[in-house]
């Protein structure tokens, strides 16, 4: 196991997934990665739920299992009509419950979550880890905190 593997799941270590392309495998279309374009996508939510068939991604469901759902979190941007499909497939798919799972109206919210989650748990950022798979807020949330920044790719090969 990586030394950043052990880090994450240390007990005082609080960890926050992304949810689309983390969480949730990105397979909304058919033999392709989105079900329309990016400016369709809030009409085509209204009318469906791509969420009731994502699927949760093997080696985090193993993460959170291993870890314990009490330190881990979903943090994601989401519209209002977006944000109920999202709760409702981690909330099933990774046992998290619904207060740990945080919608923000932009990506750049993120931070002021992480800030606010170590000043709620009384730890330093570097006790707060964010799990993503976009290296732009990684990079957001690495020069403007001192939280753990955390490439989905790092769990590829978790429990092998």
């Amino acid at each position: 196991m990586t030394k950043l593997m052990e880090y994450l799941l240390e007990p005082q270590t609080a960890v926050v997934f992304d949810i689309d392309g983390v969480l949730a495998v990105y397979e909304f279309g058919e033999l392709s990665h989105s079900a329309c374009p990016d400016e369709d996508w809030e009409d085509y939510v209204r009318t469906h739920d791509p969420y009731a068939s994502s699927r949760p991604v093997p080696q985090i469901k193993r993460f959170i299992k291993d870890k314990g759902e009490s330190r881990v979190w979903a943090c994601s941007q989401a519209s209002d009509v977006e944000a109920p499909g999202k709760r409702a497939f981690v909330t099933r798919c990774y046992g998290l419950v619904p207060s740990h799972v945080v919608t923000v109206a932009q990506k750049a919210e993120k931070v002021e979550f992480l800030r606010r989650l170590a000043q709620e748990l009384k730890v330093p950022e570097s006790r707060v880890a964010i799990v993503e798979d976009t290296v732009k807020t990684l990079d957001l949330v690495n020069r403007e905190t001192n939280c753990v920044t955390v490439h989905v790719s790092s769990f590829f090969d978790y429990g092998m």
